[in-house]
This record gives C-alpha cells, structure tokens and sequence, in this order.
C-alpha cells in the first residue's frame, strides 16, 4: 500500500506527501550518514517508488535541505519563546539544546557533511547557507534584545552571533562523543554566560540605567 498520495489538484496532500519524505528520509540519514544514504533507501523505508520521491524532491542535497528547513522554523519558534522570558538568553539556550535533542541522531551526520564540505563545492555552499541563515537569525535575536537594553551598545552583534553558533556547533559535537547532556549544557551556556558578560544586562539594570 502507498503511504504517499500522489501529485493532485489539493495542495494539502502534496504538504503531507512532502512532509512524510522528510521525516522518513532524516530517519534514513541518521543510520546511513549522507554518503552512504540513497534516494531508493528513502522509497524503501516508505513503501513507495523510487520515482515517487523524485515527484517531490530533484537530489539528496534538496531533500537534505528540507530537514534543514525544518530545524529553521524550530529555531525561529524558540526565539520566539525565549523573547517573552525573563531571562532570555537562558531560555533562548534551554529551548535550544531542548530542539537539538529531538534532532541528536543526526549529530553524527552533522560532522560527516562538514567533512564531505570541505571536498564538495555544492555540499559546502549548502551547508554554508545554513550555517549563515543559523548566524542570521541569532543575530536578529542579539538585536532585539539590545534594542530592549538587555545588551550594551558597544557589543558587536556579527562577532557575538557567530561565536554562540559556534558554541552549540561545540554543544553538537561533544554530546556526539559521550558527554552528557547536563553536562554539555551547563559547559556552553556558562561559555555564553563569559562571552557576554559585562554587557548583558539584568531587566533591573536596564531599567535603571
């Protein structure tokens, strides 16, 4: 029996259709890798024909970037949550090493694409994008909250986006090699803690100052 719907006139059952490849195919990435996973591997696991998937998705690289899309939209979710904290760096880094979990088999994939990267000129724009759309965005977060005068204005915002991505890239990796979460957690968000120290600023000070 086809679990996917073909193509048809409702855009719903094509969302749904998209949305059944992706998760199945970031199940077949996380036991595979990206190398070795395929797009029949992908058909297989859902019952389907090879040449249904390419209805949805034209190569690996485009169905790999959907699962990124997805980590995206939960990035933007948990900015979202942790902007109405009263502690929003806290929460910001709670919330993210909580998505994080529930994407940790693919951990292993992380660094095997960052090796493929560094071979590979259209893998490495891909990740790439992603890493920038990543810094982006935290970086619209870092905004927000300096323009709320949580964060001295003296902070330079490109630096400090791009060294708390490369904090949970580090977060990713050394859960990755056995260390325990609590553990990993406490580490990074303490290194987030140093990195803006002096210049984040409680909601007592701000308002006072």
């Amino acid at each position: 029996m086809c679990l996917i719907p073909m193509p048809k006139v409702v855009p719903r059952y094509k969302e749904q259709a998209r949305e059944r490849i992706v998760d199945a195919a970031l199940r077949v990435f996380a036991e595979k890798g990206y190398h070795e996973a395929t797009m029949e591997d992908v058909a297989d696991r859902l019952g389907v024909s090879e040449g249904t998937i390419y209805l949805y998705f034209k190569s690996k690289r485009d169905l790999f970037k959907a699962i990124s899309d997805l980590g995206e939209h939960d990035v933007a979710e948990v900015l979202s949550s942790a902007m109405r904290s009263d502690d929003p760096v806290k929460s910001f880094f709670d919330l993210a090493t909580d998505v994080y979990e529930q994407y940790e088999p693919l951990s292993g994939l992380i660094v095997e694409l960052l090796a493929e990267a560094s071979r590979d000129a259209s893998l490495r724009k891909m990740v790439r994008d992603n890493f920038d759309e990543d810094r982006e965005t935290i970086h619209k977060f870092l905004m927000q909250l300096k323009k709320r005068g949580r964060i001295g204005a003296e902070t330079e915002m490109n630096s400090v986006s791009m060294a708390i991505l490369s904090i949970f890239y580090g977060y990713a990796i050394t859960r990755l090699l056995g260390v325990g979460r609590n553990e990993a957690k406490r580490a990074c968000g303490e290194a987030v803690r140093l990195m803006l120290n002096g210049t984040l600023m409680s909601p007592q000070r701000s308002a006072s100052s």
